[in-house]
């Protein structure tokens, strides 16, 4: 009795040291970073022929230079290209790019499919990653500055009521309690999500609050139109765009949210590649809300609907709640606090920031990764069938003027 027991405790054993050290777990100590300097180090040391859209007159905190960079892998004449982004929103951009790492590994002595490629775009706010800001060098939300600047900025009504409240001069005390009360005020009135409308739908009035969605094309905007231009991208047959963000939904589970309109072509496709973990916006099953000028508006505005697929990759870390501490903390720093990212206040806001976007988290970072691989093996069946002829494209629908629909709103965190 004796014996058997010490056996099964030796099984035990072997089973846990077998998981603890999975190639999953060693993937994780390989591909989450610690600043944004290793990540570009280590996305440029897999890929040293991508291209590097520098950020000129900023630097990162050890006055690092500041750049997007693009790369290629796979046949340059690829039909189908799956295009994988990180650092939309700053800090986020650890997760997004620790998962660009692990695809890479894993592609490294793997072959791609006939007729598809991977365009892989690391740090879009290379500002935001560095400086662990959401926003860009220019205070711009970048998932929030795609509308068209020329026929004029969507209001947000809401936004303009709470606009002194949402950023109060004091974090504490008798300022922060009154802007308290409006927002509960507020809340009662016109219910919780007329509210998270308001505050981050997107606002292009006040450059001073949160999801400030810009006055013009932010440089980040500018730079992923070069991107698309440089390497043919209007000219495939199909592109696939998996944009990686945190901070909202379950923790650790990466949902993939279509920004797409739900009667559109390119919603059909993508439940047809993805199945039914899809959500969307338009149907309401996302855990988010519409929002203002999203990316989806780029390429549906560079490729039409039935020729591109956009979704966020969104995995989940902490309640709203906190999720509004930390961007309130963030903001507050920007705006009263005199904005010093290098001093006491500034490193404990920013280690905040990424603690929120990022968990230290073992068991989270495994589950980034795993989901991760999911999508990649989806996206690639799928494109390979679209190259082959076997995945029939669905006719784009079209409105009264016979133009493709263009979604009003993607999505939030």
């Amino acid at each position: 009795m004796v014996r058997e027991q010490n056996v099964g405790d030796a099984e035990r054993a072997s089973l846990a040291g077998r998981l603890s050290g999975s190639e999953l777990l060693t993937s994780v100590s390989t591909s989450f970073s610690v600043d944004y300097r290793q990540a570009r180090e280590r996305f440029l040391a897999a890929l040293p022929q991508g291209r590097a859209f520098v950020l000129e007159n900023f630097l990162g905190p050890q006055n690092e230079e500041l750049a997007v960079d693009a790369a290629w892998v796979g046949d340059p004449e690829a039909k189908c290209v799956l295009v994988m982004i990180s650092g939309t929103h700053g800090p986020e951009g650890f997760c997004g790019s620790a998962i660009q790492i692990d695809w890479l590994a894993l592609l490294k002595e793997c072959c791609l499919p006939e007729g598809v490629a991977l365009l892989f775009i690391h740090g879009l706010n290379p500002y935001g990653f560095a400086w662990d800001r959401r926003v860009t060098q220019e205070g711009c939300d970048l998932n929030r500055n795609f509308v068209d600047f020329a026929a004029g900025a969507p209001a947000n009504p809401g936004y303009d009521e709470l606009r002194a409240h949402l950023v109060p001069p004091a974090l504490e005390g008798p300022p922060f309690e009154s802007a308290r009360d409006a927002i509960r005020r507020f809340k009662q009135t016109h219910g919780e999500r007329a509210f998270q409308i308001a505050r981050k739908a997107g606002q292009y009035t006040d450059p001073d609050g949160m999801f400030f969605g810009g006055f013009r094309p932010s440089w980040s905007a500018c730079t992923l139109d070069a991107i698309a231009g440089e390497y043919g991208l209007t000219s495939r047959k199909f592109v696939a765009v998996i944009d990686v963000h945190t901070g909202l939904g379950p923790y650790g589970y990466g949902e993939l949210q279509s920004e797409h309109v739900a009667a559109s072509a390119s919603q059909a496709i993508a439940d047809r590649m993805f199945g039914p973990s899809v959500t969307s916006a338009d149907l309401g099953t996302s855990a988010s809300i519409p929002i203002h000028g999203s990316l989806q508006l780029f390429w549906e505005r560079l490729l039409g609907d039935g020729r591109h697929l956009y979704l966020c990759l969104e995995y989940g870390t902490f309640n709203t709640e906190a999720a509004q501490r930390v961007l309130l903390a963030d903001q507050w720093l920007h705006v009263h606090g005199g904005g010093d990212r290098t001093g006491e206040s500034g490193r404990e806001v920013r280690s905040r920031m990424r603690a929120h976007f990022c968990p230290d988290d073992l068991a989270w970072k495994e589950a980034v990764l795993f989901r991760g691989r999911q999508v990649l093996r989806q996206a690639l069946s799928g494109l390979e069938q679209v190259a082959s002829g076997g995945f029939e494209l669905p006719q784009a629908s079209c409105t009264d003027s016979g133009r493709p629909p263009q979604a009003a709103f993607g999505k939030a965190e």
